[in-house]
């Protein structure tokens, strides 16, 4: 099968950049440092009887930057939780089938095979950025293919696969309302340029700082640059009002290098994938302090409630494993599916045919550490890319190791008239 779309290594630097994982703000090694403790309950009644299967493929394995085996462990802990927490969905229980893929479309052509042999009632799709060549096979065999990180537009456009974020021109649009709320006249923006962020930025993005009359600057750098510091300085001649870092990991740590050794005191904005801790303590905490940093989710906020289910049951049933990365939206997936489930009359019912009718049902859900926002399945949040559920976007300020909630924005309603 042929290759599409980006190759592996700029697709998997992308979703890195901005795709649905909170970055690492919160612990990037075990589930057990520093992880505020809630009670997860007991059910009523334990769950019994004829799980509801779910099938999860996700890239472990293709290289140390392109695995994401966190986005695993925690739809596991997910199903712990609500197996031996909640009860199941309404008494039935979720099963958990895992397939590894590679990164290449051979790998995700052969987990979707799998998935279509095993028969499940739901395939879940962790993290893999050649996903594009599992759509069709899934869908076309009647089973519901949902996911946290849809980046092919095969994944945002094909009836029968559902999308629980944004993408990635809406994640990166909230900066803007926020600079015209504080006066800021001019953005700079720096990035890597690839085709996806190109068009994300310079193109919707620009469009509505445009729209809301704040002055837009671009620099974008090559995927291979290591300095950033030309590119940050060139910012600065430029005398903007703010700076928005969306780049590589490493590219994040050089611009924070960047600004610390100009001494630059700009207000900062990042993309979630300099949220890292490998990135943010490479420079003092004067560097970094106060950055607004943009996110799909709200798994950096210790005290938002869904954070404190999620951290807890991470410690619980997946001590050793990361809780950052790509890990908070592999949970969500899988509690954003049992709230959608959790609405049946007859959960007894529950198979592929009617779990892709129930999520098409889904209207004004709330998301899973979603901030109150909430998800509609219906094709109402992005008329042009039906499969997207939500327009959900939040902006933290970090400060010092901690973060707290700035905002949370309806990127639907934020782009409506921007093509």
């Amino acid at each position: 099968m042929r290759r599409t779309g980006l190759t592996a290594g700029v697709a998997a630097t992308m979703l890195a950049v901005v795709a649905c994982g909170s970055g690492g703000g919160t612990s990037s090694s075990g589930a057990g440092t520093d992880v505020p403790t809630v009670a997860l309950g007991t059910p009523a009644k334990p769950a019994s009887g004829d799980p509801i299967k779910i099938f999860f493929f996700n890239e472990e394995g293709a290289s140390a930057a392109a695995s994401s085996p966190e986005s695993f462990q925690a739809a596991e802990a997910a199903v712990d939780y609500v197996n031996k927490n909640l009860g199941g969905v309404q008494g039935r229980p979720l099963a958990l089938t895992h397939c590894a893929t590679l990164g290449t479309p051979d790998s995700v052509t052969n987990c979707a095979n799998r998935a279509v042999d095993a028969k499940p009632d739901v395939v879940v799709k962790g993290v893999e950025v050649n996903s594009a060549s599992a759509v069709p096979i899934i869908t076309s065999a009647g089973i519901p293919y949902l996911t946290q990180n849809a980046g092919a537009p095969a994944e945002q456009a094909t009836s029968g696969a559902f999308v629980l974020s944004s993408g990635f021109a809406a994640l990166l649009s909230p900066v803007i309302p926020y600079a015209k709320a504080k006066g800021y006249k001019n953005i700079g923006v720096v990035y890597t340029n690839v085709t996806s962020l190109a068009t994300a930025l310079d193109g919707t993005v620009r469009k509505l700082a445009e729209k809301e009359g704040v002055g837009y600057t671009s620099v974008p750098v090559g995927i291979t640059t290591a300095d950033m510091t030309p590119a940050y300085s060139s910012l600065l001649a430029k005398k903007v009002d703010a700076i928005y870092v969306v780049t590589s990991l490493p590219q994040c740590a050089s611009a924070f290098k960047a600004r610390a050794s100009l001494s630059d005191k700009t207000p900062l904005f990042t993309a979630s994938g300099c949220n890292d801790p490998t990135a943010i303590t490479t420079v003092t905490p004067t560097a970094t302090d106060g950055m607004i940093v943009s996110l799909p989710d709200t798994s950096s906020v210790p005290t938002d409630p869904d954070t404190k289910i999620y951290r807890s049951a991470m410690k619980q049933y997946q001590p050793a494993a990361n809780i950052g990365s790509f890990a908070p939206s592999g949970f969500a997936t899988i509690m954003n599916l049992y709230r959608a489930m959790s609405t049946v009359s007859d959960p007894s019912s529950l198979n592929a045919k009617s779990i892709t009718a129930t999520l098409r049902g889904v209207k004004n859900t709330p998301l899973f550490m979603g901030g109150g926002k909430t998800f509609s399945c219906d094709g109402s949040a992005f008329p042009k890319s039906p499969s997207i559920c939500t327009g959900a976007s939040f902006l933290t300020r970090y400060s010092q190791g901690s973060y707290q909630l700035v905002d949370s924005y309806d990127t639907s309603a934020l782009l409506t008239g921007i093509s």
